[in-house]
């Protein structure tokens, strides 16, 4: 069974006021955002030395709970503490997106904790990307945190930018303009320009730059993201019945279906994997003042 972020937010409702809970998911018109990641952990204190102490998240305080929220402009961090199957890399979920005001300072910091770079798309041991896809430290940079997290950090073009926001969601695949398409179907997402024969994107309506999607080089079948070091990403919608209902007009199938309990703080949720194996949560009212 999937696990739902719902019973999170129930407690993020009584412990997080809803001015700071609006705050975090600064887009609240946007039919579709990307609204969640949610982790598979061996230690959430050596998740929380990352995400909190080196790349600046903050803490939603859980009590005794074994699941712990860490919070991003425009993202949660899900943290359950269950040993992943395995890292990011071998899914066909590749990485999480930041924009930063300065890639080489933070980068530079991130390395100095301890944490390793790698590149786009990344090559197996032994191997080598072509140089396309290497880190260009300057402007972006790739870094693998605890359990094989992959985190991209790219500049910011805001003119007053934050600390750190979340920027994308990335996908790999070697049918990677095929998965492109079937997000653009799914979320009603429209083509990006400037498609590449390793790259091509897709933007949510009222969001724009978010979805990306890598090709996949190496020798090796790529595996769904279910009981991976990030288990799936969480979409959040407006008005998701009838979202669920449009997605099953379009020959979608839910592998869990659409609820709204008391016990989930009134957060509506619902999955779908795609033909890829990538775990994908819908959610509603996870950018709702409460």
């Amino acid at each position: 069974m999937f696990r739902s972020v719902g019973a999170i937010v129930a407690h993020v409702a009584m412990l997080v006021t809803g001015t700071q809970a609006m705050a975090e998911l600064m887009n609240t018109d946007a039919p579709v955002i990307v609204g969640h990641y949610d982790l598979n952990v061996t230690s959430i204190d050596e998740h929380l030395r990352f995400w909190v102490d080196t790349l600046g998240g903050t803490v939603a305080d859980f009590g005794d709970s074994d699941i712990a929220v860490i919070e991003f402009p425009d993202i949660f961090i899900v943290l359950r503490e269950s040993p992943p199957t395995g890292p990011t890399r071998g899914t066909t979920f590749d990485h999480i997106g930041f924009a930063v005001p300065d890639v080489p300072a933070l980068t530079t910091e991130v390395v100095a904790n301890g944490y390793a770079l790698t590149v786009g798309r990344e090559p197996a041991p032994g191997e080598t990307a072509s140089p396309p896809t290497a880190g260009n430290y300057g402007r972006f940079s790739y870094l693998v945190g605890p359990d094989g997290v992959k985190v991209e950090l790219v500049t910011s073009s805001e003119e007053n930018p934050l600390p750190i926001v979340h920027h994308h969601v990335h996908f790999v695949n070697e049918g990677f303009v095929q998965m492109q398409q079937w997000y653009m179907r799914a979320f009603d997402a429209t083509l990006r320009p400037g498609q590449t024969d390793f790259f091509i994107g897709a933007d949510l309506p009222g969001v724009g730059y978010m979805l990306n999607f890598f090709s996949w080089l190496p020798d090796e079948e790529l595996v769904g993201t279910q009981g991976r070091a990030v288990d799936h990403v969480g979409f959040e919608v407006r008005n998701l019945e009838a979202f669920v209902a449009g997605l099953e007009a379009k020959g979608i199938t839910l592998a869990s279906p659409l609820r709204r309990t008391d016990e989930l703080g009134g957060i509506a949720t619902a999955t779908i994997v795609d033909p890829w194996g990538t775990v994908v949560e819908l959610t509603e009212g996870l950018r709702e003042p409460r």
